[in-house]
């Protein structure tokens, strides 16, 4: 299936490297070029720009004297007219103006005030002249200097800068989204569309002053046309600011999820030994950990139980079952905080709604005289936030609480606690009198808040309230940071009792950000993904991710115990009947490109080194991603750090049996039982799930290897679920390991093939 295109062999590898040596050489000899034609330019026309300026200096030193002896008859004007020739006509001249014009000493001892009007009103004219005819100058300047062969090179040196920047951000951001994990990246992502945003807001700044808008507007309001500008300006790098460091405080406060998330991860371990050992929520409390027993922490208990209420709910409501074993419910929680962190980087309307209604505010606060005072209303301002939050962390904290807590008398069946007291409220008068409030009917529309969603402030609405009130303390803790860099840093200048107001500003919004906003975001993502309000398309993401790990596991499993059955019986796996000659003979010519001798003698002839795996394979017409390069020398190599011939033969044709035969699954049984360390339980017909686990990890490391990177985990994930799923009855053994009792399932022949037929088949 892989061979239509047939494989490029040697020749399609130097046109490979060839091609990739051109377009880099391609683009080096343009960067030079274009580098070249820039200075050759810019030296090229530097007699004619010299000569250009020296006309320009001699006609403005003939227009300057010109100027200043036709000033010189007049009896002289203001300093700003002598470096130009300006000639201002004076409109609407009245009798006093012309009479002001014909002899101006006698005019100004006769009407000194009318004089002085007069004066004024023709200074003004004269200034808006000047101004008038500096841009008309530079315009002309700009225009004449544009048709030189520098002012072309120093326009395209710029564009080459501005491309080269912009690819360096562009590599820069690519690198970002791919050096974060899938945790991250789209919380990465919808950070990058709102800068976009800021870079629209640049555009439209930007484009508006171009106009000439603005200096018009600023013309009526402050008679100069650069104040509202340079008023735009920094409004617009304020924005920038605030936004730039909400991104940042979303940084932080992700980079503490992490801890959060690592902690899920060591509280499933032990929520998992306790359902193992048949613990139910009735022995929680009583739960130890450690050598020696030591009572588990109320954390972990907490973590436990709600694991067990998720994984086994009491009420069958929509949306809940029993599920998979396998089922990893810290994943879940990650899966959860991920799109939550989605909701919170997403600016919505309402945020922008409360920070219009501060703005408008501001103006209040900006008529407070005395700039301790100042200070004082602004760091009140941040312990209101840090308030709002405090509230909300311990309405969040008293809903889970709540939801935590177990009815000790209760069955199991029984319905939850908190689902028992709202059906008695529900009962009580004052719910009915609740139902026809305002509020009431706005958080909820035309449906009735269930047990779980009653518990939040706003009912339905509950949930995204508290993102709201999250995201926008978040945001006006920006603010407040961007506005205290801004307005009140150089007050630091102004005497002990400004610095240290300005030192108290800051501390209730670092408390803030440091630990109520992610304490507060984690009992969020708590309290609305269990119980009733699970999140259903995040759980059908998780199983399916945790069946098609289980298929990709079982299948590597099989293959490796089919291995090592045909091993121990002496027979080798023939290539499929569908894979061609032809075929054959183009895996051989291409295994010869890479094959060296091996440097065991005892392990065979010749192999390809793992570092060539992926080559051999692309050269195959087969593209291999850089992490499964192991897998693939674990599986084909026979021990060596690469594949051999033989198995890579049998892995790209397929082998003749597919499934472990009733005479594999005996002789390996047989194998694990005679290589038991204890000589007087060989050839029991028993062997514990630790002998199997231990043979199966010394033919394959892989499943030997804890971690992410290794499939000791899904070993044991995997014998838990086979055993459960396909209710095998296997008894349990107590053996004594190291001064520590462990229990042991142990299996016999008939349950041993039961584990091994229906543990591999996922048909």
């Amino acid at each position: 299936f892989f061979f239509s295109s047939g494989s490029p062999g040697r020749a399609g590898q130097r046109a490979a490297m060839a091609s990739k040596m051109g377009r880099r050489a391609f683009a080096g000899v343009a960067a030079a070029l274009a580098l070249c034609l820039v200075i050759y330019s810019g030296h090229a026309d530097s007699s004619a720009v010299r000569h250009f300026d020296t006309m320009a200096e001699a006609a403005v030193a003939a227009s300057e004297k010109a100027h200043l002896a036709k000033l010189e008859e007049e009896g002289g004007t203001a300093e700003g007219e002598k470096q130009v020739n300006l000639k201002v006509e004076y409109k609407g001249q009245t009798a006093n103006d012309k009479a002001y014009e014909a002899d101006r000493e006698k005019f100004s001892a006769e009407h000194p005030d009318e004089a002085l009007k007069i004066h004024l009103k023709r200074k003004a004219e004269r200034q808006a002249a000047l101004r008038e005819e500096y841009h008309k100058k530079r315009e002309e300047m700009l225009e004449r200097l544009g048709e030189t062969n520098r002012a072309r090179s120093t326009v395209v040196a710029i564009l080459i800068v501005i491309i080269i920047t912009t690819i360096a951000i562009d590599f820069c951001a690519r690198c970002a989204v791919h050096g974060v994990d899938d945790f991250s990246k789209p919380v990465v992502m919808i950070l990058f569309k709102e800068l976009t945003v800021l870079g629209c807001i640049a555009l439209l700044v930007f484009m508006s002053v171009k106009t000439g808008v603005p200096q018009q507007v600023s013309m009526l309001i402050f008679d100069t046309p650069s104040e509202l500008v340079e008023m735009f300006d920094m409004a617009h790098v304020l924005i920038f600011l605030v936004v730039v460091l909400f991104v940042v405080m979303v940084s932080l406060v992700l980079y503490r999820f992490r801890g959060y998330c690592d902690d899920w991860e060591a509280y499933e371990l032990s929520a998992i030994d306790a359902e193992q050992q048949g613990k139910t929520l009735k022995d929680i409390p009583a739960l130890t950990i450690g050598t020696p027993p030591r009572a588990m922490p109320e954390e972990i208990k907490a973590y436990v139980t709600m694991r067990s209420l998720f994984l086994r709910p009491a009420m069958k409501h929509i949306g809940a079952r029993d599920l998979d074993l396998g089922f990893k419910f810290s994943v879940y929680l990650k899966h959860c905080t991920t799109d939550v962190f989605k909701e919170l980087v997403e600016i919505e309307p309402e945020t922008w709604y409360v920070v219009l209604g501060m703005t408008v505010l501001a103006r209040l606060f900006m008529a407070i005289p005395h700039e301790e005072i100042k200070l004082a209303v602004y760091m009140m301002i941040g312990i209101g936030l840090l308030g709002v939050l405090v509230a909300l962390r311990n309405k969040l904290l008293d809903i889970y609480m709540t939801l935590m807590t177990i009815d000790p008398e209760a069955d199991e069946t029984d319905l939850p606690v908190y689902v028992k007291k709202y059906r008695l409220q529900q009962k009580d008068p004052r719910a009915l009198k609740e139902k026809d409030t305002l509020f009431y009917k706005w958080c909820n529309g035309d449906r009735s808040p269930n047990a779980h969603e009653a518990l939040f402030f706003g009912w339905c609405y509950g949930p995204k309230l508290a993102m709201h009130v999250i995201r926008t303390c978040c945001f006006l803790a920006s603010v407040y940071f961007a506005m205290l860099f801004f307005r009140f840093g150089s007050d630091f200048s102004r005497g002990a009792a400004a610095s240290t107001l300005l030192i108290l500003s800051v501390i209730s919004p670092i408390i803030m950000m440091v630990h109520y906003i992610p304490v507060t975001l984690k009992l969020l993502v708590l309290t609305s993904s269990i119980e009733m309000m699970r999140r259903r398309e995040v759980v059908y993401e998780v199983e399916h991710a945790v069946r098609n790990r289980r298929r990709f596991f079982v299948a590597r499993l099989g293959y490796a115990l089919m291995g090592y059955a045909k091993r121990i019986l002496k027979r080798e796996a023939e290539p499929s009947l569908a894979l061609a000659d032809v075929h054959i003979r183009e895996i051989r010519e291409v295994f010869e490109l890479y094959e060296v001798a091996c440097p065991e003698p005892g392990k065979g002839g010749r192999y390809v080194p793992k570092e060539k795996v992926q080559d051999l394979f692309r050269q195959l017409g087969m593209n291999v991603q850089t992490e499964e390069i192991e897998d693939l020398v674990l599986e084909l190599g026979d021990g060596l750090e690469g594949i051999s011939y033989a198995r890579a033969l049998e892995f790209l044709g397929g082998v003749s049996e597919r499934v472990l035969t009733d005479q594999m699954v005996d002789a390996i049984f047989v194998d694990v039982d005679r290589d038991n360390a204890n000589a007087a339980k060989k050839f029991d017909n028993e062997i514990t799930e630790d002998e199997f686990c231990a043979k199966i990890s010394h033919v394959n490391p892989y499943f030997g290897t804890p971690g992410s990177s290794g499939g000791a985990e899904l070993l044991i994930e995997w014998l838990d679920w086979a055993v459960d799923f396909h209710k095998i009855k296997v008894v349990m053994k107590s053996e004594e390991m190291d001064g520590e009792v462990n229990e042991t399932r142990v299996l016999t022949p008939q349950t041993f093939r039961q584990l091994l037929k229906q543990g591999t088949s996922l048909t």
